[in-house]
């Protein structure tokens, strides 16, 4: 039997060493740096290849956008936003800064969704640009910087592409990243000044604003300017805007925003959900460096970066789990994310750098892999985000049908689609939703009453809703009980779509004679009349 010969313990040695050196390499490292800057880049042209697309797409990209630009709308035809609610008009439970932005912007553009979308773009990419001043500061990396803002963009799907979306999130998030600069490198009272405008975008920002401008425990001074400017400023704006709306404006901030139910379990899972299943390897590395990188706990800096990041993420998962909360709740915690992500990277490059040594130069290698791999793994199809020309085409379809039809019709959650169709606009179905969940109050009950009399008296010659006809929660079906399919889209795009158009039965045959297409479908089990 013959003995295989036994290995040279050196040539093993040997190639172990070459595999070691190959790998702790300088090539390697400046390859995986170009990698990382090129994917930063890649998030940041797809970003823009997708809203620029989006931005002049002439209906919806998401079901509120119409209600915010009928809001728009109202501002600049001279009426007021915070109003006693009625079926003509109730406004969305967020604060006022957004809208009237937008109003300035489409005094120089139109009247449309392009002046939503755009003020939302520049939002996101004024983000980026805080996200990278916010890590160069820090850090001094340009790298890292733009690693961290490359992070930021690649979120896109993961917010369920509300980066360019006409709502108030984008611009939300860019004043909370503008807090957060000041707050870390800036004098407190532009800190308090922008966490004012933080919460008259978004109110929800008002805990994360009281722990932000007293984070800096380690000097009191500050603290004590900081949240006075805050309360002082944000007083006065509050007892201002109450005064001119004559109460409305706390009526629908806090007193409405602040019923909606909660579903707890939510606070605590959206952590691994949301935030540690798509970038875990973020955490990691943020985890890494806390633990190698000899952090000193009671420093002023540590001190911010965890009184922060308690308070976003708490914050954020609260607020998620209430009733009618979607993926765009998380930008902040996605944008916060980022910055960790970013000053930890930079942290460990910096302290592997100074260690020196093979092993320094292996670690450092499985650092940029590691940054690397986490952008690679977001990478997106962009083109996922754009509607189709068949979509687009089925919109048009609905609205001349709309269009088509005799007398006021009410599209319960589309006010907009209303508005070119050449008919006048309602107030959206969300809001008075909102109102109605307080069924007891004196003012849903004035509503109610206003909204049971206009379709008992066949005000409108035809309601418009989402969903499918076993859902009534309003009695609509009740006083038009003739239902026809919406011409909507044949590909479902939005979160809520228009889906029958109801009609009283007394003129349902002369209507769905107008409005009827080759394949819509008709349900009249509580009319007598003849189908078309």
């Amino acid at each position: 039997m013959k003995l295989r010969p036994q290995e040279n313990s050196g040539d093993r040695n040997e190639e172990c060493g070459a595999t070691q050196r190959a790998l702790a390499s300088p090539w390697l490292h400046t390859l995986l740096r170009g990698a990382i800057a090129l994917l930063s880049v890649l998030f940041l042209l797809l970003f823009l290849y997708a809203a620029l697309r989006r931005l002049r797409y002439p209906f919806e990209l998401e079901w509120l956008e119409s209600g915010v630009l009928l809001s728009v709308r109202r501002i600049l035809a001279g009426q007021g936003l915070y109003v006693a609610p009625s079926t003509d008009f109730v406004p969305y439970l967020y604060a006022p800064l957004y809208f009237y932005l937008v109003a300035t912007v489409a005094k120089l553009t139109s009247v449309s969704y392009v002046a939503l979308r755009a003020v939302s773009i520049v939002g996101t990419l004024g983000c980026c640009g805080l996200i990278y001043a916010f890590i160069a500061c820090e850090t001094r990396r340009r790298l890292a910087a733009i690693a961290g803002a490359g992070l930021f963009l690649a979120c896109y799907p993961l917010v369920g592409n509300f980066y360019d979306i006409g709502r108030v999130d984008s611009l939300y998030v860019f004043f909370l990243l503008l807090a957060l600069f000041c707050a870390r490198r800036g004098h407190p009272v532009l800190a308090a000044l922008a966490c004012v405008l933080c919460f008259q975008t978004k109110q929800s920002s008002l805990i994360v604003a009281i722990v932000l401008l007293s984070a800096d425990w380690q000097h009191r001074r500050r603290i004590v300017v900081g949240l006075g400017t805050f309360a002082a400023v944000l007083g006065a704006s509050l007892l201002w805007m109450n005064r001119a709306t004559e109460g409305w404006y706390s009526f629908y901030l806090f007193h409405v925003a602040g019923g909606f139910k909660t579903v707890w379990r939510e606070v605590f899972l959206y952590l691994p959900q949301d935030v540690l299943a798509p970038m875990g390897i973020a955490l990691l590395l943020g985890l890494a460096a806390w633990a190698f990188t000899g952090v000193a706990l009671r420093s002023r800096a540590a001190s911010f970066y965890v009184a922060v990041t308690i308070a976003l993420y708490a914050s954020v998962g609260y607020i998620g789990a209430h009733a009618g909360s979607s993926a765009n709740t998380y930008m902040p915690v996605y944008a916060w994310t980022a910055i960790l992500f970013a000053v930890a990277f930079a942290r460990l490059l910096t302290h592997l750098e100074q260690s020196g040594g093979v092993r320094a130069a292996l670690a450092t290698t499985l650092v940029l892999a590691a940054a690397a791999t986490q952008l690679a793994l977001l990478l997106y199809n962009p083109g996922r985000y754009l509607p189709t020309p068949t979509v687009r085409e089925a919109r048009q379809r609905f609205i001349d049908q709309i269009r088509s039809m005799p007398g006021d019709v009410y599209i319960f959650s589309h006010g907009y689609d209303a508005v070119l169709a050449g008919k006048l606009p309602h107030a959206e179905f969300t809001p008075i939703d909102n109102l109605l969940t307080k069924p007891n109050t004196a003012v849903a009950k004035t509503l109610r009453a206003e909204f049971d009399d206009a379709l008992r008296s066949h005000r409108y010659s035809a309601v418009v809703v989402d969903g499918p006809l076993s859902d009534d929660t309003y009695g609509i079906q009740r006083a038009y009980p003739f239902a026809l399919s919406a011409e909507s889209e044949e590909e479902r795009f939005l979160t809520s779509q228009p889906t029958w158009i109801l009609l009283p039965c007394s003129t349902a045959e002369s209507i769905a004679s107008i409005a009827m297409r080759d394949d819509t479908s008709v349900r009249s089990e509580k009319c007598s009349v003849a189908r078309p």
